[in-house]
């Protein structure tokens, strides 16, 4: 770095020193803004269109979920999500499936777990506590979160009635936090645009910029280029404009929750 320390190099662009040691080791990747300050300090500047080009590229990353399940376990991911929600202050999540890993309670996440056990040889009861564990970062005011559903996912049902009951009376719970808001878009709302599939938006970074995660059948996505943040950005915001939130809300689930139990 041109005779410049990892601290100096912090200082000078603006950075903290763990971020640095963390673009250092490979356990971080800088952001575009972050590339040049660094260029910039190093006396490197005339790299920058090489190595623009490389951060541009590695910016969106897919894991297949077959290799991804033979390196860690359902536990382990959890684990990983985990500590990567705890960089994370303001978290958007939109499903048009099945009820947010975050709210969901122990019974429906052991089935959603079964139901995407490509192996047969995972341990749910593991999966499940660890997500659960997750779970505890809903109570904390220092974070936010938002989750628009579809009334589809809602009414998803991996288990019998009574399952489907307690989860919606655990959603409606969480409704009550503070920090943590949930709206549905029901089955005939009008809607401006098109919930091609679930994905999560994460805002508000420690030492880091915004991305999103996307889970598909084959892979699981993590989206950081800024413009294609952007697009999500704007995907979120049209698809929120269609949602009940607040009592509005409590209404819509207060009748799914009626309609689960005369069922049970």
């Amino acid at each position: 770095m041109a005779g410049v320390s990892g601290r100096q190099l912090a200082v000078r662009a603006g950075m903290s020193q763990s971020r640095v040691s963390r673009i250092e080791r490979g356990d971080a990747l800088a952001s575009l803004p972050e590339l040049t300050r660094w260029l910039e300090q190093s006396a490197a500047i005339d790299r920058l269109e090489e190595l623009t080009a490389g951060t541009e590229a590695a910016l969106n990353e897919t894991d297949g979920w077959h290799e991804f399940m033979q390196a860690a376990s359902f536990a382990e991911m959890q684990q990983q999500t985990h500590e990567r929600e705890l960089t994370v202050r303001t978290q958007l999540t939109f499903l048009p499936t099945m009820a947010p890993g975050l709210l969901q309670t122990a019974e429906y996440a052991r089935l959603v777990f079964a139901a995407s056990d490509l192996t047969g040889d995972q341990d749910y009861a593991a999966a499940v506590q660890r997500r659960l564990d997750r779970q505890q970062i809903l109570y904390d005011q220092e974070h936010t979160f938002e989750f628009i559903v579809t009334e589809a996912a809602l009414r998803w049902r991996p288990g019998p009635h009574d399952m489907l009951v307690a989860q919606l009376d655990r959603i409606a719970s969480l409704a009550t936090l503070s920090n943590v808001t949930i709206g549905v878009i029901p089955i005939d709302t009008e809607v401006s645009a098109i919930p091609w599939h679930g994905f999560t938006l994460n805002e508000d970074v420690d030492e880091g910029a915004p991305f999103v995660q996307v889970e598909t059948i084959h892979a699981y996505l993590t989206v950081s280029r800024p413009q294609d943040v952007e697009l999500y950005r704007r995907q979120y915001a049209a698809l929120r404009e269609s949602a009940l939130l607040g009592p509005e809300f409590s209404e819509f689930l207060a009748v799914l929750r009626t309609e689960a139990a005369a069922n049970s």
